[in-house]
């Protein structure tokens, strides 16, 4: 009885020993889990900051039917008014009287400049009769212009059913 009790306890120490070997081989993994997933996180971080270094979203409001009227009008207006110059042939700016430049470039005149540079005006005759400056009309066109979203605006095309449009540009640290 006493080799059964001497074999009970070998074979109790034995798996008790397995048991141990097997819990520190877990805890070793879970430790090593724990560590990748540290990583992975501090990764992830960095490549939030480097998307928000790399990308400025902007949101583009798209106009109800009613302000797309006015802008369209007023593209209609401009036109006149820069096809009677081009027959004048003029080859100076028109002088402004007053300032007629927005403080801030909203919707409708980015509009307004980019539906006149699709019916191929310079940017110089949509410079002098928007009010805006040369560099101004530039940078609308070179931001907005490849934006197809944008431009089924420009020439007309179906509504989107969207409120609005997210744009995605160059960050600032970038030409």
């Amino acid at each position: 009885m006493k080799q059964d009790q001497n074999g009970n306890r070998d074979n109790s120490r034995e798996v008790i020993s397995r048991l141990n070997q097997q819990i520190f081989s877990l805890k070793k993994q879970v430790q090593s889990a724990s560590l990748e997933m540290a990583m992975m996180r501090a990764q992830m971080d960095d490549l939030k900051k480097d998307a928000r270094r790399s990308l400025r979203l902007e949101r583009f409001n798209v106009p109800d039917d009613a302000h797309m009227e006015e802008i369209n009008e007023t593209v209609a207006m401009i036109e006149k008014a820069i096809g009677k110059e081009r027959r004048k042939n003029r080859s100076s700016r028109p002088d402004r009287e007053e300032n007629t430049s927005p403080s801030r470039l909203d919707e409708r005149i980015i509009l307004i400049v980019l539906k006149l540079r699709r019916k191929n005006f310079t940017i110089r005759e949509i410079a002098a009769h928007t009010g805006l400056g040369f560099g101004t009309v530039q940078g609308i066109i070179q931001k907005y212009g490849s934006d197809p979203g944008i431009q089924n605006l420009v020439t007309g095309g179906t509504q989107m059913e969207l409120s609005d449009y997210i744009l995605v540009k160059p960050g600032e640290d970038e030409n």
